[in-house]
């Protein structure tokens, strides 16, 4: 009996020992150790004109572009040409420098500021907007010179409202003196080149200092920085020709989408700067001149296809509906329509149109 019995627990096992696995799902998991040691603290913290390097030799100047306590940036106001900027801290470590495995910086888009649909973030960048995280860091440590030369010289001596300090625990004076930690090698420098889109919304950027130790052991410090505005159009025309003009006819040039740098003729403006804007149209008389007080010429301008013609007399500066998103590039359709040609007038009908922009409010976030 105990034969048989056996006998059939060995084929059952056998048996159960080439059943297929379809999918399995195994749990896993881990728990962080952060026994022993300190957490690694951020001093000081900057950001500031780049780019920082040249090959592989620092040239950071610790600039910014305004005399305003913090950074500020001002954008390059031309088309894909982007702002590139240099995250900096400081850090130390109670356990020493070789225990600091890695220093980031978190850059964060300003709050409640939606990008729009044709806003396109550089490559590693998210494109949300909204207060989100726009891109982390890894910066570089720099050398022992070039750290106390940067933060010590340029910055404390000519920029000294740049950085954000620790106080009242850190200063210029603690971390400079001749026995601090930058000259002892206990602290250092950490900086890295980063580029700010030419669209990237104005406004105020959130950035997170986060040195990590080897055990995983963190500290953080934020300050914030501001991309100035700048309100940036281009046009691809630099001429609006009617052709030939019948009386109290309404004659329209058309723009199209199609960006022709060179002399086009169907116009098309793009937005280069880092607000909205409304565009802007004023034109001269062209010589046609006014008959008892009234202008004998009129004229219409519009900013996109499906936006409504808004009239406009010479000299008078209009501004035209359907603003321009961040990088937005539209149409712009031109009309005029003349109710007398000057009879003693020789000659064609010449003229100048100006055009210019003002910037509009970013779009709000959950709107």
């Amino acid at each position: 009996m105990k034969k048989a019995i056996y006998a059939f627990v060995m084929i059952s096992l056998f048996s159960l020992s080439f059943m297929p696995a379809i999918a399995a799902d195994i749990s896993t998991g881990l728990t962080q150790d952060t026994t022993g040691g300190a957490n690694p603290i951020v001093k000081a913290k900057w950001e500031m004109n780049g780019p920082s390097w040249s090959g592989s030799t620092f040239i950071g100047t610790g600039t910014d572009d305004s005399t305003a306590a913090g950074a500020q940036f001002s954008p390059s106001g031309l088309y894909q040409v982007n702002k590139t900027i240099t995250l900096c801290s400081i850090v130390t470590d109670p356990d020493g420098l070789a225990d600091i495995d890695s220093v980031y910086g978190d850059v964060f888009y300003p709050e409640n500021i939606e990008l729009g649909d044709s806003h396109v973030a550089l490559p590693d960048q998210s494109g949300d907007g909204c207060g989100k995280l726009m891109q982390e860091d890894k910066l570089k440590k720099l050398s022992k010179a070039d750290g106390i030369d940067l933060f010590c010289d340029k910055i404390r001596n000519h920029n000294n409202n740049l950085p954000t300090i620790d106080a009242p625990t850190y200063s210029y004076d603690e971390i400079c003196r001749t026995d601090g930690e930058l000259q002892k090698e206990t602290a250092a420098v950490w900086c890295i080149d980063k580029d700010l889109s030419y669209e990237d919304p104005s406004g105020v950027y959130t950035v997170w200092a986060v040195p990590q130790d080897k055990v995983g052991l963190q500290d953080k410090l934020i300050n914030q920085f501001t991309y100035l505005p700048l309100t940036a159009f281009e046009a691809d025309f630099a001429s609006v020709n009617y052709g030939n003009v019948r009386l109290n006819t309404h004659k329209i040039i058309s723009g199209n989408l199609l960006w022709e740098p060179t002399a086009s003729t169907k116009p098309t403006v793009r937005n280069v700067g880092n607000t909205r804007l409304s565009m802007k149209v004023m034109q001269d008389d062209m010589g046609f001149g006014m008959t008892s007080g009234v202008y004998n010429v009129k004229y219409d301008g519009r900013v996109g296809s499906d936006a409504t013609f808004v009239n406009y007399l010479p000299f008078q500066l209009k501004t035209l509906p359907d603003p321009l998103d961040l990088s937005e590039l539209n149409e712009m359709d031109f009309s005029i329509d003349v109710s007398k040609f000057p009879p003693t007038h020789e000659g064609d009908y010449i003229g100048t149109m100006t055009l210019s922009a003002s910037s509009v409010a970013h779009l709000q976030c959950g709107t």
